[in-house]
């Protein structure tokens, strides 16, 4: 997280508007938002190391001397070639974040409704962002969550002034601009509450003034007024931490062997190309040097090798031939890098999840570990909605969260079958798989339907 400017630079500023510059200029060019932007790039598939790699072509340059007569040699030069990222953090985020979060929340009754109709929906983009980045922020506006993005692009983010006695965010800065041309808009979140900001060349406008979080707008017919406003007792932006080290789930160790799989996956795909074709090799060739340097910047086109002379005094012959690749080192170093992958994240490789007799307890050790990486999840998760609920008025412990089950299904029926003299009717409908919960009580009621 970032800390070169806290809380109590902020309380000692002399101009807090333009320290809150500051913190986003340093914020920009610091190492925390660098590796923000990177994750993200990961995880739309956007490799940054593979991006930047070239291989090695060679090229015919020709020139005149002084008496006119061309002058052709060869030379090498960087070219763009076969760039192939993956996406290995895209699934694995997803899984992970899905796994735990695509059921949504379970809260009591009365306390679901004041979250709003889309708070499952903003959670689990809040978490998806929080694993990337190593921190997400909720904040709560009114009577919505809304997400903030500790990098969304070079030009927007958002950062916290933490309090350096309790680590506590006191003071959060949001910006964003459509373009390094556009003017950069700032919401600075308070205590106290909320201010808009403009910033265009040094000229600094404020767009909106401080606002309270709790307002209340009266409607009559002399138009809107407030009735009532006032603030929460603490800063309505809330962090969702990845886990414990508040780091992103793109450690040096997954983005190493992600890197290597890419780079190896590339340069396959570059010998293939080089070695696509039937090239001809050129017995005898009486050609001179030029000739010959001339030659090489063509062979990728023409296929063709020439040899001067096979010591035989034979005429001039011409074989095809063809290049077999390499392939088998290549395919076991992705083969172990992928299980690697698999590995350290501690992720669910579906492809070991086949066949219709793999039994439940076979699916439950391979989905081991990542109901252990879930459980570490969990606990983070779980402080942001107790933190969420505190805030609003609503303190309560019983927060639920259903996982994603994968199961075989027909073992669970068979089950269910053997289980039926000691379970009632309702328990055997709510527990067989291909029946919804929402069907149980419809299905009772026609059991006790006379014929």
């Amino acid at each position: 997280m970032f800390t070169e400017i806290t809380w109590q630079d902020w309380l000692a500023a002399a101009d807090p508007t333009a320290l809150t510059l500051k913190a986003i200029d340093r914020y920009k060019a610091s190492r925390t938002f660098a590796r923000a932007l990177e994750a993200s790039c990961y995880f739309r598939g956007e490799n940054t190391a593979v991006a930047r790699k070239t291989v090695l072509r060679a090229r015919k340059i020709e020139t005149r001397d002084a008496s006119g007569r061309k002058r052709i040699r060869s030379a090498t030069q960087d070219v763009v070639g076969n760039r192939i990222p993956s996406g290995f953090l895209f699934r694995f985020v997803t899984q992970q974040n899905q796994y735990l979060l695509s059921e949504g929340v379970g809260l009591p009754g009365d306390i679901r409704p004041r979250l709003g109709a889309d708070f499952d929906q903003q959670l689990e983009l809040l978490g998806e962002k929080a694993l990337l980045h190593g921190t997400a922020w909720g904040y709560w506006n009114t009577d919505h969550l809304e997400v903030l993005e500790a990098a969304k692009n070079p030009y927007s983010g958002f950062l916290a002034l933490l309090d350096e006695l309790t680590g506590e965010a006191m003071v959060g800065i949001q910006f964003w601009q459509v373009s390094a041309e556009r003017p950069m808009y700032v919401r600075l979140f308070e205590l106290d509450g909320v201010t808009l900001l403009r910033r265009a060349g040094d000229a600094i406008d404020v767009v909106q003034p401080k606002r309270p979080y709790l307002m209340t707008v009266r409607s009559d017919a002399l138009g809107e007024s407030v009735a009532s406003q006032g603030n929460y007792g603490a800063l309505p932006v809330i962090p969702l931490h990845a886990n414990a080290g508040h780091h992103s789930e793109l450690t040096p160790a997954i983005k190493a062997k992600i890197d290597a799989y890419d780079h190896i996956l590339s340069d396959f795909a570059d010998n293939l190309d080089r070695a696509n074709d039937v090239y001809w090799v050129l017995n005898n060739f009486a050609g001179t040097t030029d000739d010959v340097a001339e030659l090489l910047e063509e062979i990728n086109r023409v296929k063709a090798v020439a040899n001067l002379s096979d010591g035989s005094g034979a005429a001039s012959t011409a074989e095809p031939r063809t290049i077999d690749v390499p392939y088998a080192a290549r395919q076991a170093a992705l083969t172990l890098l992928e299980r690697a992958l698999y590995q350290d994240y501690m992720a669910l490789d579906m492809d070991a999840l086949t066949g219709g007799s793999l039994t439940n307890v076979a699916i439950r050790a391979a989905a081991a570990n990542l109901n252990l990486k879930a459980d570490r999840y969990e606990w983070q998760v779980r402080r942001f909605v107790s933190s969420l609920l505190r805030l609003i008025g609503c303190p309560c412990e019983e927060i639920r969260f259903k996982r994603q089950a994968i199961a075989n299904e027909s073992e669970t029926v068979a089950d269910i079958a053997v289980m039926r003299g000691d379970i009632d009717h309702r328990t055997a409908l709510r527990l067989n798989p291909y029946i919804q919960p929402e069907e149980v009580e419809g299905l009772l009621l026609g059991d006790a339907a006379p014929l």
